[in-house]
């Protein structure tokens, strides 16, 4: 039998040419919108056997109840910091060609804010209808606004495609995106002018995922209980006062014989006005020495307290905050003073803005970047692609560490600009300590004289040797305090670090020639007060050791010293 050589699938080839090719491919699927009928559908799976509901039917819904919703202070706080995380949401372009990377990113930073603010309708809508102005701006075709659209006014405008049928078979119909009608006009907005983002979309619905639906419930009954509860407070913040008088004894008021139960309805009318109640003082033996007043006055009150109402509308509103995706302790406080159990809430929170960024991606790259691209490059050029910085997976001790050690090793630097702007010094402070200091020559209009004589031998020439000499003392005197808040778990707002030595460096300063030294040192432990009141805020879980927060006090106390020394030169 003579062997044959057989190709990849299995199958002999053949060397007759394409006509004889054997190992040819597979048979190619259907292309395009063949199957599935998936956009434009109006799904309604509420209803159980019989018609019968278990809760409220929330198909029947509409926009304007979601926009009611909203004026809610805890559905208003979910939606806020949700759009708010979001607009800070960092990301970059990545593209094979980097001209395209550039202009796009430029392009949608410039935009960021308004496409932010349309897409967060859809976070109470399902779904953010926008209308995109271009411009032209030289040769290049550049996205200038974006329109949010009100949700109630515009609806998707459908085009018909017909997908695959077998042969002598009636192909489907199918609905594809062809812009936004809205109300009021009768044209659509073109695909090209228009931006339609539906929120976590399921089986094809462009209406989206509504999130305030599954908090609708709880919006309803916190409405109706806070209602409820105010009038418990009024009704019962000024009680229904009970009187108890005989009604067939007449007792003499002024002269005038008065019943008393008319006498006592009278009294009671009286105290609702902050009048004085006085009361006859006749009492009814009851028998075995047992005797009680025949006229008596009590208020009508309620065993329930309004605790009970504060417990059930908490309640409420956590539903609503879970129903909206936000950690419980995201807006509140804890019931227990767990530190960690606050960061695990937040953390999970991070971790469900990545996937609703995962989520705007898919249609900021097809519909808005590509876009960009197809004008101003060709449609054949790189597709851009934005990429969501992830949050919540940072590491910062890692990074702290990482970062030191390539300072430390001369292969990273760092932006000493950007670095005292964060450490709240002013720009013009800022560029006085990146500038250098001349070695030689004469000192500055306005500069403080040299140190002389005894100063000079002192200070070796060196205007702030003696404060720096100080500087190190009070380094020493924080060290234990800082050592002792990390141990105790004190190291957090509240805590009062002494730095000390505020005589010594006035000395110090004059020492070294500065005349002012009283107003100098004052400015300087004023501005290290306020730093320390505010850095301690961020608690021990920020700092990877104690020696790590004394190593950034002293750089910060280095930096104040040559401010306030300097202040001359300004």
């Amino acid at each position: 039998m003579t062997p044959t050589l057989l190709g990849p699938n299995g199958q002999p080839i053949s060397s007759k040419g394409k006509a004889g090719i054997l190992n040819k491919k597979a048979d190619p699927p259907k292309t395009g919108d063949a199957f599935g009928a998936w956009a434009g559908r109006d799904l309604d799976f509420m209803r159980l056997p019989g018609g019968g509901l278990v809760q409220f039917d929330l198909s029947k819904l509409t926009l304007q109840d979601y926009r009611t919703m909203r004026d809610h202070y805890q559905v208003n706080a979910s939606l806020a910091v949700l759009s708010f995380m979001q607009h800070q949401s960092d990301f970059h372009i990545e593209c094979e060609d980097k001209k395209i990377a550039t202009f796009t990113e430029d392009n949608l930073r410039n935009n960021w804010t308004g496409l932010n603010r349309a897409m967060s309708q859809s976070n109470w809508a399902g779904h953010s209808p926008s209308a995109l102005e271009w411009e032209n701006e030289g040769r290049n075709v550049v996205l200038t606004k974006v329109k949010d659209l009100v949700p109630e006014e515009c609806r998707v405008n459908w085009k018909e495609e017909e997908g695959w049928a077998p042969p002598d078979r009636t192909p489907p119909k199918f609905k594809t995106y062809d812009g936004i009608m809205q109300f009021g006009t009768g044209w659509p907005i073109p695909v090209e002018n228009s931006f339609w983002y539906p929120l976590l979309m399921e089986n094809g619905d462009y209406d989206g995922r509504k999130l305030l639906r599954p908090a609708f419930q709880s919006w309803f009954f916190s409405i109706l209980v806070h209602l409820f509860a105010n009038r418990y407070f009024e009704r019962f913040g000024e009680p229904v006062p009970v009187g108890r008088a005989p009604f067939d004894e007449e007792i003499n008021i002024e002269g005038q014989q008065v019943r008393g139960n008319t006498y006592l309805l009278k009294v009671l009318q009286d105290l609702r006005n902050r009048s004085v109640v006085v009361l006859p003082n006749d009492k009814t033996e009851m028998g075995n020495g047992v005797s009680s007043f025949d006229y008596d006055i009590e208020y009508l009150e309620s065993q329930m307290r309004g605790a009970d109402f504060e417990r059930y509308m908490t309640r409420l509103d956590e539903e609503i905050s879970i129903g909206l995706f936000t950690p419980i302790l995201l807006l509140r406080t804890a019931d227990v003073g767990s530190y960690s159990l606050g960061v695990g809430h937040m953390q999970m929170y991070l971790w469900m803005l990545n996937a609703m960024n995962d989520d705007r991606k898919v249609y900021i790259d097809k519909y808005l970047l590509a876009k960009m691209a197809d004008y101003n490059f060709g449609p054949n050029s790189a597709r851009p692609k934005i990429v969501f910085r992830k949050l919540g997976n940072s590491n910062q001790e890692m990074i702290k560490e990482v970062l030191t050690a390539l300072i430390q090793q001369g292969k990273a630097t760092v932006n000493l600009e950007e670095l005292g702007q964060m450490a709240g010094m002013t720009i013009t402070e800022v560029r006085q300590t990146l500038e250098d200091t001349p070695a030689t020559g004469t000192p500055a209009e306005g500069d403080p004289a040299p140190a002389t004589g005894d100063a000079a031998s002192a200070t070796g020439g060196n205007p702030s040797t003696s404060a720096r000499a100080t500087a190190k003392e009070v380094v020493d005197r924080v060290r234990p305090q800082v050592d002792q808040a990390f141990r105790n778990g004190l190291f957090r707002e509240g805590l009062a670090i002494n730095m000390g030595y505020k005589r010594k460096m006035e000395r110090a300063l004059e020492a070294d020639g500065y005349i002012d030294s009283v107003v100098r040192t004052n400015d300087l432990y004023d501005e290290m007060d306020n730093w320390l009141a505010a850095t301690v805020t961020f608690g021990a879980e920020e700092f990877s050791s104690p020696d790590s927060f004394v190593s950034l006090f002293e750089t910060k106390l280095v930096r104040e010293i040559e401010r306030v020394t300097g202040a001359a030169h300004s």
